[in-house]
């Protein structure tokens, strides 16, 4: 009678002891990255993988391996005189080189994004290699829809090429505990690392500069500088409901998705007060440990069809500030 008391509640405790851990392992593998990127001098970051193995939306939204992402060294190419031209088609802008390298589709990947600086100076443009193995520039920004100077003739270049996965060994969270992308994302309320496709399995990818502070973001082809903190919610691999069919309540017909479930039996990760948000000031760099506010008045579905304000109430005492400040 005693062991059938006890074991519920040793798996409970284990349970927790498991979120803690993975809690506390993850703000020290951030810290590494940091601490990193101040050694060497340049953007060191966490590269983390979404669960690919799985082909479920349940795993293209849950991560349990989290590695460190580096920046290969700027490459200039092989020789003093490759050059690259800038050639207009179609109201296009295009990148030729005389680079071998380049042209046998060897150094960077079709539809791998990167920076170029021409000439050595000025700004880096955003570019991306094709499936068909052409380098085209992509104006991310209006001010980037063109260089500003002529290089039809060809001058020199630097390409800044994007993170990779660094030969460190890895961090893989406890058994049972994860972090829920489908919840986690930037500012007060964003959840940006969500997705609805379960072949989407690109990694999100945190790069931090040596000051600690964070100097882009990269998730589902974008390349953010964010303007708000960044928030990772570890939770439990079964709390992870990435896709919740949405119906009208007078047509009982779908009208959207939401990563919340409304059966009493099920709590999704964001209710689940065990749960803690791992947050990274986008200005500064330090880590926040704080606890998910789920006791929060019940929030219809139809009423939120984002998600955004069940975000925001479960992240109250991040982004107010009115927590124990982590651990």
């Amino acid at each position: 009678l005693l062991a059938a008391v006890m074991i519920p509640t040793v798996r409970y405790q284990y349970r927790n002891r498991a979120l803690r851990e993975a809690e506390r392992q993850l703000i020290a593998f951030i810290g590494s990255a940091q601490a990193r990127a101040q050694q060497l001098g340049r953007p060191v970051g966490i590269w983390i993988e979404r669960f690919s193995e799985s082909e479920t939306l349940v795993g293209a939204n849950s991560a349990v391996a989290i590695y460190i992402a580096e920046i290969p060294r700027p490459y200039t190419g092989e020789t003093r005189n490759e050059l690259v031209r800038v050639v207009q088609k179609n109201n296009i802008l295009y990148l030729r080189f005389n680079n071998a390298i380049l042209s046998r589709n060897r150094l960077i990947k079709p539809t791998e994004y990167f920076k170029i600086q021409f000439a050595h100076r000025g700004p880096y443009y955003t570019a991306m290699k094709t499936n068909t193995g052409e380098y085209k520039l992509v104006p991310r920004l209006r001010s980037q829809h063109r260089p500003t100077a002529d290089f039809s003739a060809g001058v020199p270049y630097k390409i800044q090429r994007q993170p990779k996965k660094s030969f460190l060994p890895p961090l893989r969270l406890p058994a049972g505990a994860v972090i829920d992308l489908s919840v986690s994302g930037m500012g007060s309320s964003g959840a940006d690392f969500w997705t609805l496709n379960s072949s989407n399995t690109k990694p999100v990818t945190i790069m931090f500069q040596s000051d600690g502070s964070i100097v882009r973001v990269i998730y589902k082809d974008k390349d953010t500088r964010p303007v708000g903190w960044v928030h990772l919610l570890v939770g439990r691999q079964n709390q992870v409901f990435p896709k919740i069919e949405i119906l009208d309540p007078k047509t009982k017909k779908p009208i959207g998705f939401n990563r919340f479930t409304d059966k009493a039996t099920e709590t999704a990760n964001v209710m689940d007060m065990e749960n803690r948000w791992v947050s990274i000031n986008h200005r500064t760099g330090s880590i926040t440990s704080e606890q998910v506010v789920g006791n929060i008045p019940p929030i219809e579905p139809i009423d939120d069809l984002k998600g955004n304000q069940r975000i925001a109430a479960a992240r109250e005492l991040v982004r107010t500030g009115t927590g124990s400040g982590g651990n």
